[in-house]
């Protein structure tokens, strides 16, 4: 299934993920693929204001509000400007990393003066190499201990090769929540992990660390768990056999009728993709077993499928 927006755009989403982000590296790692395996084709122009017509996993989406517009002289570095990095970074394998480059570009250019757009740029490029650093990075061997432990040492690894690309001040500025909301999850680990802690101690201490915590993060965490309950209330809904309608009445309680109308839009495009995937691949086995040459699955694929729309195949071949 295709990754959804969130409501309101991805922001919120992207805030809480962050701390996930910092200790396992998954999320930044899997994003950039090796050079020799990037797109070469030349970037398409697309609208900054409009995601959804850069890439179909981007509609109902917004960058609105995600990093502050400004028309200073000069960058002010925020968290803001590396989810929305991340806004279009996920659609990787949608679109080229040059394609994606090219579009974040054209956005920045739209928010920031000149010399800010191209500050705005550079932080870009080493963001995207920081990236690439974190994929390249060899994982380091499985040791003994406490998950929380191992984790806390993936985190320093992370550090260590971010410090390679942003000082000590840029870190503060760009991943300063996400680094602190990563250190709470870690300070939750831990005590959930804790052997010598009764159930009341351990209770005890987990609001504690609950309460310590800034107030954007239990907005962000809240936000996130706001989702995942309305996701799980659908899922509910549909296997008692509640209908569209049921569902968008739902969803429109729980955010706006205009977020219920983008994730039904958002439902019946996943469906005919399904659909279209399903025939696919009915086809493909027909093909396979008629002892086809390769060319044929080629020819298939071109046939039912666009260039874009072929890079996430693989997947649902296996």
């Amino acid at each position: 299934m295709r990754p959804r927006p969130r409501f309101g755009g991805r922001g919120a989403g992207v805030v809480l993920g962050g701390a996930l982000v910092a200790l396992v590296g998954v999320a930044l790692v899997r994003a950039v693929p090796a050079p020799s395996q990037q797109a070469t084709a030349a970037p398409r122009p697309a609208s900054a204001s409009a995601p959804g017509s850069f890439a179909p996993s981007l509609v109902g989406t917004t960058t609105e509000g995600i990093a502050t517009a400004s028309a200073g002289a000069s960058l002010v570095l925020e968290p803001g400007l590396i989810r929305l990095f991340d806004h279009y970074l996920t659609t990787l394998g949608e679109r080229s990393l040059e394609e994606i480059r090219a579009q974040l570009a054209r956005e920045l250019a739209q928010r920031y003066a000149p010399a800010a757009a191209r500050q705005a740029v550079d932080v870009l490029d080493r963001y995207i190499a920081f990236r690439e650093a974190l994929r390249a990075a060899a994982p380091a061997p499985p040791r003994g201990g406490r998950g929380v432990d191992l984790l806390r040492e993936r985190l320093r690894a992370m550090r260590a090769i971010r410090s390679r690309y942003f000082g000590d001040a840029e870190a503060r500025a760009l991943f300063g929540p996400a680094d602190r909301e990563a250190a709470d999850a870690l300070s939750r680990m831990a005590v959930a992990q804790d052997p010598a802690l009764d159930a009341e101690t351990r209770r005890r201490r987990l609001a504690e660390i609950e309460a310590s915590e800034p107030a954007e993060v239990r907005a962000a965490r809240d936000a996130s768990t706001a989702i995942a309950r309305l996701d799980d209330a659908v899922r509910q809904a549909r296997a008692r056999g509640a209908s569209d309608d049921d569902v968008w009445h739902l969803r429109a309680a729980a955010t706006s009728p205009e977020a219920a109308n983008r994730l039904a839009d958002l439902d019946r495009e996943e469906a005919a993709w399904q659909a279209r995937i399903a025939d696919y691949l009915a086809q493909r086995r027909q093909v396979l077993a008629g002892g086809a040459a390769p060319e044929a699955i080629a020819d298939l694929r071109g046939r039912m499928f666009t260039a874009t729309e072929q890079r996430r195949l693989a997947a649902y071949e296996r």
